[in-house]
């Protein structure tokens, strides 16, 4: 399945480092599989950890990763408004860096939205 849009992933994070990497390898490897033309939007809601340095070296690895670093912790739904500002696609999908939303189920929402749907 092929997408002829673009889509933005919006993904808030807040002192995620430890998943961060499983994150990366399931994500890339579902909108790359699928071969969609996308954005992966990250905001780091005012991390302590390591995950800011973790973004910024993905950012700086791969052009359609962007990269927002708010000044402190202003909570998930203020990174997600951040994150929708800035997505430049036709769709957004936000899901969570812990992966409790599985990267895996991004096929089945683009096919509901090529079918028609505008909030799946």
């Amino acid at each position: 399945m092929k997408s002829m849009h673009r889509i933005s992933i919006v993904v808030p994070v807040y002192n995620e480092a430890a998943v961060l990497t499983a994150l990366y390898s399931q994500l890339v490897a579902v909108v790359e599989l699928y071969e969609y033309d996308y954005e992966i939007i990250l905001i780091d809601d005012g991390s302590h950890d390591e995950s800011l340095r973790i973004l910024q070296t993905w950012a700086n690895h791969n052009t359609r990763i962007k990269v927002l670093a708010l000044s402190r912790n202003f909570g998930h739904q203020a990174a997600v408004s951040a994150g929708l500002y800035y997505a430049t696609g036709d769709a957004v999908i936000i899901i969570d860096a812990d992966l409790q939303d599985p990267p895996e189920a991004i096929p089945s929402f683009v096919a509901a939205w090529d079918r028609g749907y505008d909030v799946v």
